[in-house]
């Protein structure tokens, strides 16, 4: 079964904070996580604007990092209003296609930046997808809780009961890939590819197979540069 988890990074406004604890409990979201909030999330307005939803502030999990708030999710989502075709970190994937990359099971986080600067490059990072709503005009910054409204209904609507070509790859092996590849694009001083490289293998879902096929080639990858820096090492 899939779960959402909701990430709020830096939130400044009490009024949204009421909002999307509201939206959480229309489509039934019970994790919320919010990085270092600029208020007490008990505060009385963040309540009165929560409504109906207000029960639901008492599930909210406060975290000094967004690393604390991933932690444990089979996919992360950064949300963004600023995409680039040229900037491999803000390469994104339209929110109406989100559903198209989702796992089947597991945890979902859908992390989201704060009111007025939205999520550091740092932040962007840390996640395994970026994402943005293309409103089609020149104006695409949204209000924080508008934009967590359409996420949220996106993911809801998505249909699990797509064809697949096999399970999906469990996260500890998408991690044990990660970490092949950080090693030998270190060695290769290219962090530009090395992020290019994860972001589409994040956005592709690859199979369990798929990815058990590319941990072993990116092992050897790693081997055969070491060897090779051991030979020039010698050499010199």
């Amino acid at each position: 079964m899939l779960k959402i988890r909701l990430v709020l990074v830096g939130i400044e406004g009490k009024i949204n904070m009421g909002f999307i604890v509201r939206l959480a409990e229309n489509f039934g979201v019970e994790d919320i996580c919010v990085v270092s909030p600029e208020f007490s999330i008990d505060d009385p307005e963040v309540r009165e604007f929560a409504a109906g939803g207000a029960k639901a502030l008492s599930r909210v999990r406060v975290e000094d990092s967004l690393s604390n708030c991933l932690s444990g999710a089979s996919l992360s989502i950064c949300t963004t209003a600023k995409t680039s075709g040229e900037d491999v970190l803000r390469i994104s994937v339209p929110s109406d296609m989100v559903k198209y990359i989702l796992p089947e099971s597991g945890i979902v986080a859908l992390v989201f930046g704060r009111e007025s600067v939205g999520l550091t490059r740092e932040e962007l990072s840390k996640c395994d997808v970026v994402s943005t709503i293309d409103t089609g005009t020149e104006y695409p910054t949204m209000n924080l809780s508008h934009a967590v409204g359409i996420y949220l209904y996106e993911v809801a609507r998505a249909d699990h009961r797509r064809l697949t070509i096999g399970d999906y790859c469990p996260r500890n092996v998408m991690d044990a890939m990660y970490r092949e590849i950080n090693s030998f694009c270190a060695d290769l001083a290219d962090e530009r590819a090395c992020i290019a490289l994860k972001r589409a293998l994040a956005r592709a879902r690859p199979s369990k197979s798929e990815c058990g096929a590319l941990y072993k080639l990116f092992k050897k990858v790693r081997h055969r540069l070491s060897e090779c820096s051991q030979i020039m090492f010698v050499d010199d």
